[in-house]
């Protein structure tokens, strides 16, 4: 009866069926399936190798990347079904996109670009004056969806002691000062 080979060391060896990841300190375990299922991504690249020879593991053995961890969930959970589903109010969209940039996912960078619509762009028929201030041409944020956070608010500038220098924000009655010049 022949012994088997016990040079092969455990990164020359296929990928098994359940993987455990280190991603930034957060460790995730998910199947190989699911990292080989957006062809061309990052993770596909990774494990679609031949061996795990060259991959980073970290001290117990599992395979580690070095991002952020807590956004790692979304980006496994798109790769599970490829739909994203975020919770509501979800202050991290940004630096999301900025992930799934890296682990070269396209199509999850697409759902994750804000999108302003016309109803929310920042023109003037988005905006209206503001009834508790007299002066014309202060603009305030109507209709604006959660989704367009880029324009979190319809601001505009107003006259000042020198030119154009006081940016108002109307949604959270916060002033701010511009420095426009000497």
């Amino acid at each position: 009866m022949a012994l088997p080979d016990s040079s092969i060391s455990v990164e020359e060896l296929p990928f098994p069926e359940i993987i455990e990841l280190n991603v930034g300190g957060q460790v995730y375990i998910t199947r190989f399936s699911t990292l080989t299922s957006v062809p061309d991504s990052l993770l596909w690249e990774m494990f679609s190798r031949k061996s795990a020879k060259g991959l980073a593991r970290d001290t117990k053995g599992r395979f580690f990347v070095d991002r952020d961890g807590f956004l790692f969930r979304y980006i496994l959970d798109y790769m599970r079904d490829q739909q994203l589903v975020l919770p509501d109010h979800f202050p991290e969209r940004g630096r999301l996109q900025r992930e799934a940039e890296f682990f070269n996912l396209p199509e999850l960078v697409k759902l994750l670009v804000p999108k302003i619509s016309k109803q929310n762009s920042l023109g003037d028929e988005g905006c209206q004056s503001d009834p508790e201030d007299s002066s014309p041409g202060i603009d305030t944020a109507r209709n604006l969806s959660s989704q367009g956070a880029a324009a979190a608010a319809c601001a505009s500038l107003v006259p000042g002691a020198h030119g154009w220098q006081t940016f108002r924000v109307h949604h959270h009655r916060l002033q701010r000062l511009i420095y426009s010049g000497p």
